[in-house]
């Protein structure tokens, strides 16, 4: 496997991801934000939010600038219902944001035969990882660490970039009765013949053709493809 082809990846993936986040430290969080679903309802692993320079249809984040946050929904008519929540938000430093739901607001006609439990709403939502994009910010769920942000950023980027071109990759199979995937990658990559038993699992993804891992050793990066309908389980090598 030419191991230069995938750092050479990796090298520009980082560099885009780097001066994204050096071009955050220009952007005030404070105001209207358009949001595809309120921030709260539901545990959401990420929120994509874009600037809104004037009220419209739909659903809206509004960031204050003493530290409330307020959902709103934009409707043609009360037909309907709608959740919701508002209360706190910190700024902890340049990448990160902590939302506390305090209270829970129901809108629209049929809001009081909706199933429910504010109790359930009412609560930390913990930490975000903000990464600005050109025309949106992501918030995305974070442990508060900014490397642990930046490598998943990068694990996500290099994944997708695999996920457009696996077809021109060269695959080598070998059976497998295991049914764990994890366990399974992990014993093809002890194999001596792949050599690579010094690698460790770092992401997965499941897709249509297969459960992807990325695998790491300090600053090389190998994908490997299980394919668990054929218990098959191989690296992929650039053509």
């Amino acid at each position: 496997m030419s191991k230069s082809i995938l750092k050479n990846k990796v090298v520009l993936l980082f560099v885009n991801l780097f001066f994204s986040m050096i071009s955050f430290s220009q952007t005030n969080m404070v105001g209207r934000w358009e949001v595809r679903e309120p921030i709260g309802v539901r545990d959401m692993e990420e929120y994509s939010l874009v600037r809104q320079e004037k009220r419209v249809y739909g659903n809206a984040l509004i960031l204050t600038q003493d530290g409330m946050f307020f959902n709103e929904d934009i409707v043609p008519c009360l037909n309907g219902s709608s959740v919701l929540p508002s209360g706190t938000y910190t700024l902890i430093d340049d990448y990160h944001i902590r939302f506390i739901v305090e209270d829970v607001h129901l809108q629209g006609l049929y809001a009081g035969m909706l199933e429910i439990k504010t109790s359930d709403i009412i609560k930390d939502l913990g930490v975000f990882y903000i990464y600005k994009e050109e025309n949106s910010i992501r918030l995305i769920k974070s442990n508060g660490v900014l490397q642990d942000d930046k490598d998943k950023m990068l694990y996500t980027e290099m994944l997708k970039t695999f996920d457009k071109n696996w077809k021109g990759y060269e695959y080598s199979w070998i059976n497998t009765n295991a049914n764990i995937p994890e366990e399974v990658v992990k014993d093809y990559l002890s194999n001596k013949l792949i050599g690579l038993s010094d690698y460790k699992i770092v992401y997965s993804k499941k897709e249509a053709y297969g459960e992807l891992f990325l695998v790491r050793k300090d600053e090389d990066f190998h994908y490997v493809l299980y394919n668990g309908i054929k218990q098959k389980v191989s690296l992929a090598y650039p053509r």
